[in-house]
């Protein structure tokens, strides 16, 4: 949208828009109008001077079609509440909406088929958003905003955010900004989490994201300062760059078996996380990854003072640390705890008996040699359902002490 407004040859065209105000008297009236450029016969509504309560646009202005809201138009209006947007509008453009602190409603007419990213993230007033029923690609499910029925753009909702159970997808900034949002329930079918979804969520105190979701996008929960418990799902394979940057409050973390990567920066800054037990099958770890924060006296990334990483030989896992000149202690694993948690429980038999799974069916196991030796409850050189059956029968001794 910004290219195609530079080359407008005219200057912005303004239009006093008195007649489409909801202001209290006619001085009111003639301190608004809405600025916009124009196309062809098309007007691109740009921006505003003063306020109006609510805004709504209309779908034409001297005689031109209003078919498009610039990128930026009204990003950072403090002065905007709700905002009609008409039938004729096809395009909302990138950050057009972004951080109106106090916009809490918005409609949105049938014609619209593209929205920008970040359109309407940062409003966290933001409380219903409409869209006509005629609207083929947009809809309005539990007043949130989706895409095609399955995608989530923007939630608008309660602190206590339930997500739609239609939701496939929660896109790019969906909740950026929601400060109030103190609990997350994913629907069971969504599978994918773009960039910034929860970017400053800054009142979530504890994540446990599903096995059913495939990818994380970059920054995907940065700045949640609150977050303190993260559970990461079966099916991810990779943490991406900056996913819990500052999360300042994070301390309690384990890597599943599923993970292969970790993104730059991906716990930068989680100065509460003293430490962590990063699995073999973790075979790539990036620059300040885990472990490091930011020196503002140096203006430079340092370790987090004693932070320690638990591994195994040879593991990506400790050629990071020593790279980065942070301790390193060899993980032993004791008898059972095949999932190296300092404990015997129900998770331990329910690894054994996959593990078994994949061995019994004539697969390659994905235990490491020294998990093996502490799967093998009763030495007899095989991984079996007695070992994990003997595991579950010590879980359940050890519930009663």
């Amino acid at each position: 949208m910004k290219s195609l407004v530079s080359i407008i040859t005219a200057t912005s065209i303004m239009l006093s828009a008195a007649p489409f105000a909801a202001a209290a008297d006619d001085a009111a009236k003639e301190s608004f109008y809405l600025e916009y450029s124009v196309i062809g016969n098309e007007a691109c509504i740009t921006g505003c001077k003063g306020s109006s309560d609510p805004l709504v646009i209309p779908d034409s202005i001297d005689g031109f079609t209003v078919t498009s809201i610039a990128e930026n138009a009204f990003e950072g209006n403090s002065d905007l509440h709700s905002c009609v947007i008409p039938d004729s509008v096809k395009i909302i453009g990138a950050k057009a909406f972004r951080a109106c602190p106090q916009l809490s409603e918005i409609s949105i007419g049938s014609g619209v088929s593209d929205i920008g990213e970040y359109a309407f993230t940062a409003c966290p007033e933001l409380s219903n958003i409409d869209v006509d029923k005629e609207n083929n690609i947009y809809s309005n499910i539990k007043g949130c905003l989706f895409k095609n029925g399955d995608t989530l753009l923007i939630y608008a909702g309660s602190k206590a955010a339930v997500i739609p159970d239609e939701t496939i997808l929660i896109g790019k900034g969906a909740f950026f900004g929601k400060s109030d949002i103190s609990s997350i329930t994913f629907p069971k079918n969504v599978e994918f989490i773009d960039d910034h979804a929860f970017s400053g969520c800054l009142s979530l105190k504890s994540i446990d994201i599903p096995d059913s979701v495939k990818a994380l996008g970059n920054g995907c929960f940065m700045s949640c300062n609150a977050l303190q418990s993260v559970t990461l799902g079966s099916s991810l394979t990779s943490v991406p760059d900056n996913c819990f940057h500052s999360c300042s409050s994070l301390k309690n973390l384990s890597f599943s078996d599923s993970i292969i990567s970790i993104g730059s920066s991906a716990f930068y800054s989680c100065p509460s996380l003293s430490g962590i037990y990063i699995p073999p099958t973790v075979k790539l770890i990036s620059t300040d990854a885990i472990g490091k924060r930011y020196d503002i006296r140096s203006d430079s990334s340092e370790n987090i003072a004693d932070f320690a990483i638990t591994g195994e030989i040879d593991s990506a896992a400790e050629v990071y640390a020593k790279a980065q000149g942070m301790a390193f202690t060899i993980k032993s694993f004791s008898k059972g705890d095949v999932s190296g948690d300092s404990r015997v429980d129900s998770v331990d038999a329910s690894a054994i008996l996959k593990e078994y799974s994949l061995i019994s069916s004539g697969k390659n196991g994905t235990f490491t040699e020294q998990q093996s030796i502490a799967a093998d409850w009763n030495g007899d050189d095989h991984i079996d359902s007695v070992d994990a059956s003997a595991i579950l029968a010590k879980y359940a001794e050890l519930q009663t002490l």
